[in-house]
């Protein structure tokens, strides 16, 4: 991810219905524990770490990212962040309650890594949140720019999260309701007429958020999506959430 795009996340995550929708799937999954200490890896913006302080005011929050400039936007938000390395974390053994690793692991190569030392930092009773893109169907240079190395499918997280020795406690796809435009639109997008639909920092994906009107349907429909899936997992979706525990 380029500073520019950073740029743009730090603009809107903090109303933006994707983003919105995502923080909502973090709470619900948390919902039950009472974490002292979270660990936020890939911070970016560090607005996650500001809508965990508002949960837990007085856990102990931290941030790692590969990113000077995320590290320099969560800091600006007034949270401990570092410059770190998901798969050789600087932190001791059991460090931590929970780990977030929200829409990071698929820019690791080695993802079974990043899982095995965020199990070697969680107390034994800890969770780790996982969420990722999903449908290999629809890779498309909107991957590749960001640097994807990768989208899951749901054996296939499973999979790597039995060779980390995690236990998945829940796991489904979301940003099911809204899945089949943006499915229209990536596979269109292999096209050479309609290859700008796959532009990873269009303005469109972005701008979104400061048509309220527009903004706020999209946040009913996800947020609905999101409640419902307390209940049930989706068959697919773009999306792919996990919670983790330790064997």
């Amino acid at each position: 991810m380029d500073s520019d795009l950073l740029d743009k996340f730090n603009n809107v995550e903090r109303f933006h219905w994707w983003w919105e929708g995502r923080r909502r799937l973090v709470r619900a999954l948390l919902d039950g524990h009472t974490p002292k200490s979270i660990l936020d890896i890939g911070c970016g913006t560090g607005e996650t770490l500001s809508f965990l302080h508002k949960l837990y005011p007085t856990a102990k929050l931290q941030g790692i990212d590969v990113l000077p400039e995320a590290v320099i936007y969560t800091k600006k938000r007034k949270h401990k962040a570092e410059i770190g390395d998901a798969t050789k974390l600087k932190f001791k053994a059991s460090s931590f309650d929970a780990l977030l690793i929200l829409d990071v692991i698929e820019h690791i190569n080695n993802d079974v890594q990043v899982l095995k030392e965020a199990k070697r930092v969680l107390t034994k009773d800890g969770v780790i949140i996982v969420t990722a893109p999903a449908m290999a169907l629809i890779w498309s240079n909107h991957d590749k720019n960001q640097g994807h190395y990768r989208r899951y499918s749901r054996d296939g997280f499973e999979t790597i999260a039995k060779k980390a020795g995690l236990t998945v406690e829940y796991i489904s796809y979301f940003n099911f309701f809204l899945s089949p435009p943006i499915i229209f639109i990536r596979l269109l997008s292999r096209l050479p007429f309609f290859s700008f639909l796959s532009e990873y920092n269009s303005g469109f994906n972005y701008n979104i958020a400061n048509k309220s009107g527009v903004n706020n349907v999209l946040r009913k429909v996800f947020n609905f999506e999101i409640d419902l899936a307390k209940h049930i997992s989706f068959p697919w979706g773009i999306s792919i959430g996990a919670k983790l525990t330790k064997d």
